[in-house]
């Protein structure tokens, strides 16, 4: 007998909250922020391209957040995640290209 998988129906769907309360940047944003970058620039997404996003968010529980971005064929991913106790400096938060 074959395995069926049968997917909720917004009428069946359970009441959960699938979006994460977060006060900073993450992967999807910082896609975006790229996305918008490359978009003003007229350059079109190539292998190779790498985006960085760092913070130093005001609460919660990290002092300090580091994302980065690479593109890979038709897709961004998501190379590094680092969330540390130690603040980062002045200089190295926010958007950049690498």
């Amino acid at each position: 007998m074959p395995f069926l998988l049968r997917l909720p129906t917004p009428d069946s769907r359970p009441p959960y909250n699938y979006e994460m309360p977060c006060n900073h940047i993450g992967p999807v944003e910082l896609i975006e922020m790229a996305e918008t970058h490359l978009r003003e620039r007229a350059v079109s997404p190539a292998d190779g391209m790498r985006f960085r996003w760092s913070e130093n968010p005001e609460d919660g529980m990290w002092a300090s957040i580091v994302i980065d971005v690479e593109r890979r064929g038709e897709q961004w991913i998501v190379t590094r995640l680092d969330r540390k106790k130690e603040p980062l400096p002045p200089d190295e938060t926010g958007f950049r290209a690498l």
